[in-house]
C-alpha cells in the first residue's frame, strides 16, 4: 500500500535540503513557520518558471486597422492567461477543486489578474510605461488611441500597474502569493451571472491559508504595523483591479467589430471575456 504521508514527508526532506540553512534559522526565530517556508519556496519556483515572459514587452499589434488592432492584442492576452493557468494547476488546492469550480474560477477571476503579470514583468528602461518608446511602444499606444475608451482605459491599466510596483516592490512573494490568494475569490469579477460554486468551502479555505502564509510573510519582514499598512493599501488596489477589468470587458461587449469577429477570439478569451 502506497503511504502518502510517507511521500510528503520525503519531498519535504529534499526541499528543506535545496534552502540555505542559515537564511531558514533566521525566519524561523521569527515569525515564519516551516510549513510557510516550504510554501513560500514551492510557489515562488511554481511563478517564476510560469509568469515570467522575456517577450512581455514586445508586443505584435497588427494596427493596419480597428479590427485586426484589437483581435491581436486579444492573441497577445491569450498567452498571459494560459501562463495563468499554468501557474494555478501547480497549486494543489487549486487543482484539487471540482472541474466545474476551477472553471468558473478561471473564468470569472482571471482577466482582473492581468496587471500583477504586467507589475511582474515591469521594466523602467523598457516597457511600454517607458519616456524612452521604441517603435513596438509607440505601435502599442497607438493600439489604444484608436477608440477613445480604450485610450482611457489604458490610461487606467497603467496607472493601476504602476501602483502595484510600488506597493509591492516587485517582491516575487508578494506577487506569487497575491496571484494565488486572488484566484480563489468568489466574487472578483463583479459578475452578477457569477454561478455558486460547489464547493466554496474548499475555496475559502485555500484563500485563508495563503492569506494567512501572506500575512506572516509581510510581518516578518516589514513588522506588524506596516503589514496593516500594507494590507488597507492592497484592498484599494484590488477594487481598482477590479473596476478596470469590467470597464473593459464593458468595452468589449458594446463593440460590433468583436461580436461580427467572435470566431477570430480563441474560447479561453471568450471566457474570460464573459463574451459566450
Amino acid at each position: 500500500m502506497l503511504d502518502l504521508d510517507k511521500d510528503d514527508d520525503d519531498n519535504n526532506n529534499v526541499l528543506l535540503e535545496s534552502i540555505d540553512l542559515n537564511e531558514m534559522e533566521e525566519i524561523l526565530l521569527e515569525t515564519l513557520s516551516i510549513e510557510d517556508w516550504i510554501t513560500i519556496q514551492n510557489i515562488q519556483s511554481s511563478f517564476a518558471s510560469t509568469i515570467q515572459d522575456d517577450n512581455a514587452n514586445h508586443l505584435n499589434v497588427d494596427l493596419s486597422n480597428p479590427v485586426s488592432a484589437i483581435l491581436s492584442w486579444l492573441q497577445t492576452a491569450d498567452q498571459i492567461a494560459l501562463r495563468f493557468i499554468r501557474f494555478f494547476r501547480q497549486i494543489d488546492e487549486f487543482e484539487g477543486l471540482d472541474a466545474d469550480d476551477r472553471f468558473i474560477l478561471i473564468k470569472y477571476n482571471l482577466f482582473p489578474l492581468f496587471p500583477l503579470y504586467k507589475c511582474f514583468n515591469y521594466s523602467p528602461t523598457n516597457n511600454y510605461f517607458s519616456d524612452q518608446e521604441d517603435e513596438d511602444t509607440k505601435r502599442f499606444h497607438q493600439c489604444f488611441t484608436l477608440f477613445n475608451e480604450l485610450s482611457d482605459i489604458h490610461d487606467l491599466h497603467i496607472n493601476l500597474t504602476i501602483s502595484l510596483v510600488e506597493l509591492t516592490k516587485q517582491d516575487l512573494t508578494l506577487l506569487s502569493l497575491l496571484l494565488t490568494i486572488l484566484v480563489f475569490s468568489q466574487g472578483l469579477s463583479m459578475n452578477e451571472d457569477e454561478p455558486i460554486l460547489k464547493d466554496s468551502l474548499a475555496v475559502n479555505r485555500a484563500q485563508s491559508h495563503y492569506t494567512t502564509v501572506l500575512w506572516n510573510y509581510l510581518v516578518n519582514k516589514r513588522g506588524e504595523l506596516q503589514a496593516c499598512i500594507f494590507f488597507r493599501q492592497l484592498l484599494t488596489i484590488i477594487f481598482r483591479m477590479q473596476l478596470t477589468s469590467k470597464i473593459f470587458r464593458d468595452f468589449t461587449h458594446v463593440q460590433r467589430i468583436i461580436q461580427d469577429n467572435v470566431d477570430q477570439i480563441t474560447p479561453l478569451m471568450q471566457a474570460v471575456l464573459h463574451i459566450s
